[in-house]
């Protein structure tokens, strides 16, 4: 029969380079700079728009009817009580909506960044499905608050179908960027990559 394994190393100790315990799992190894993060979310706001524009002449409202209720909250009634108000090009409101879209569509991109590496494996599930529907619940609550006039007007399967589009092209525009080691202190970058280290008699 062979002879045992033995060795001279009595056990392992653990590292004491560092007193905080960090487990591996939660977390990541590696994340998505900003720029990932402003790249991701410019591409699925140019591919909401899309939609949203998709939606407006399918509608036979026109193009500038969901850009201008996407600024309607920051206007009197006056300008945004008739659908015909609505579907006329207005300078302000569409300066507004630009600035609207443009600001959260890189605040998304920038959180989708910082929440893909805790779904490496499953990108455009976590971007592209889980996180669309989060925020459309988020402002399915909200909209008669923040934009009454668009939530009394809004098509729920376009505006929900657009949450889709960003979400799907912003994932994948964010996964498919390189990904930077994490900032951490030498002691507890090894306490992550190993458990402890061998004790030399």
């Amino acid at each position: 029969p062979p002879e045992p394994v033995t060795t001279m190393h009595p056990g392992v100790a653990a590292f004491a380079g560092s007193t905080v315990e960090v487990p591996r799992a939660l977390l990541p190894i590696a994340f998505y700079p900003v720029s990932a993060g402003v790249k991701g979310g410019l591409a699925g706001g140019v591919a909401m728009a899309l939609l949203a524009t998709l939606y407006g002449v399918l509608s036979r409202h026109g193009i500038w009817y969901p850009i201008n209720l996407l600024s309607a909250g920051f206007f009197s009634p006056a300008m945004t009580q008739s659908t015909e108000q609505l579907t006329r090009f207005q300078p302000a409101m569409f300066a507004i909506a630009v600035g609207v879209h443009g600001f959260t569509s890189l605040v998304v991109g920038v959180l989708y960044g910082a929440m893909l590496p805790m779904l490496p494996r499953r990108p455009v599930l976590l971007g592209g499905v889980i996180a669309p529907l989060i925020w459309s619940g988020l402002l399915y609550g909200i909209l008669g608050i923040v934009n009454p006039v668009m939530n009394s007007r809004v098509d729920w399967f376009w505006f929900v179908l657009s949450q889709f589009g960003f979400g799907l092209v912003a994932g994948v525009v964010v996964s498919r960027q390189q990904r930077v080691s994490t900032a951490l202190p030498l002691s507890m970058r090894a306490g992550i990559e190993a458990s402890g280290r061998e004790h030399s008699p």
